[in-house]
């Protein structure tokens, strides 16, 4: 039940954030972004980054990560709210480089190449992580983005994780 509630205050926090950072048009700047994605195999995802552009819409992203991993309940023949939290599930820290490899008006295209660290709530685990990602740059700065990730993962139960992830960036005002 921790987890849970400890998840939604997260999400809380990271809502109150995104609706407090002030928007202007930019380039070479940072950005505040949130992802949600499914994950194969049965496995939830939610990203809070923060992002800074380099030269030509390259960007290093700095970032927390949390996963879920949800299993059928055996009593109950499905997914139960207990079997649902109460499985596996991880949190990790990391940064990622994203060179540009794909732009046209108002929109453009990233590989993610990264790796991170952090927990299963019992042992260390790490990740390498290896996907693309496309924006489609809005008004006043603000992006809205899918990404196809793979995480190859070490000492985790997942030795892969693949999946898209769907996020919108929001301009932070720092440059």
């Amino acid at each position: 039940m921790r987890e849970k509630e400890l998840f939604f205050k997260l999400l809380l926090v990271s809502v109150m954030l995104l609706m407090t950072v002030t928007g202007r048009a930019q380039s070479h700047g940072n950005r505040l972004s949130l992802g949600f994605g499914a994950l194969y195999e049965s496995g939830l995802d939610a990203t809070l980054a923060v992002e800074h552009e380099t030269k030509s819409h390259n960007a290093w992203e700095y970032f927390a990560n949390g996963y879920v991993k949800w299993t059928k309940d055996e009593k109950a023949g499905h997914v139960t709210k207990d079997s649902f939290w109460n499985n596996y599930h991880t949190w990790g820290l990391g940064i990622a480089y994203k060179p540009c490899v794909a732009r046209s008006r108002n929109k453009y295209g990233s590989l993610r190449l990264g790796a991170s660290a952090g927990s299963d709530t019992h042992e260390f685990v790490g990740w390498a992580h290896v996907g693309y990602e496309h924006n489609y740059v809005l008004s006043h700065g603000w992006h809205l983005y899918w990404q196809v990730k793979t995480d190859v993962c070490i000492n985790g139960q997942d030795l892969f994780r693949t999946g898209l992830v769907l996020g919108i960036k929001l301009p932070t005002g720092a440059r």
